[in-house]
């Protein structure tokens, strides 16, 4: 695991001094950590829709 992170920040680091666009490198920077995060069992992927989701359904009144 060390190794993986090791290069994320690398990664990272490319991105950093990459000529992208602010959003394009934020999306880049976001779904790299997911994936690392989903490697150590930390992410799901869609969790947070979900989640959201539900919160946003009004409930029941009785």
């Amino acid at each position: 695991m060390e190794e993986i992170n090791r290069l994320l920040a690398d990664y990272l680091l490319e991105i950093e001094k990459s000529d992208l666009k602010p959003l394009s490198a934020q999306v880049y920077q976001v779904q790299s950590k997911n994936f690392v995060r989903w490697i150590n069992g930390e992410f799901t992927p869609g969790e947070v829709k979900k989640s959201k989701k539900a919160q946003d359904k009004p409930g029941k009144q009785g």
